[in-house]
């Protein structure tokens, strides 16, 4: 290997330590940084006629943005109690997955499929 390739090779690999050792100096957990994470989930599920079971499942955690200012001229002219407009993003699923698993219970085995996070992302907060 020629001695600029070294150097190359040996500076990305001190970038990728840098980074590395940043995601982990902070000490935080992904879901604690800007923006919106996907996360392990795993519960205890509890069914009468059925032995308890753990599931794992994936969540979506995180923070998103938000802002407010005054509202313009147009729009005071269409609702003059609209004084200030505001824009708020959640931490949203955006597609799922299912997880199925096998239950022991009285009666037999049961098949059960629970829904699990694949992907999330901030978009618009909607009441639900």
């Amino acid at each position: 290997m020629c001695t600029h390739d070294y150097m190359l090779h040996k500076r990305h690999l001190a970038i990728l330590l840098c980074v590395v050792f940043s995601m982990t100096a902070s000490g935080r957990k992904p879901w604690e940084e800007p923006g919106c994470h996907l996360v392990g989930n795993t519960r205890t599920i509890y069914i009468p006629g059925c032995v308890a079971f753990h599931v794992t499942t994936n969540a979506c955690r995180g923070f998103c943005s938000s802002f407010a200012f005054p509202s313009t001229s147009a729009t005071l002219q269409n609702n003059p109690l609209h004084v200030i407009t505001s824009r708020a993003e959640c931490c949203t699923i955006d597609t799922t997955h299912d997880v199925t698993v096998r239950v022991r219970c009285i009666k037999g085995y049961r098949k059960l499929t629970f829904k699990s996070a694949a992907s999330c992302s901030c978009s618009t907060c909607r009441h639900s």
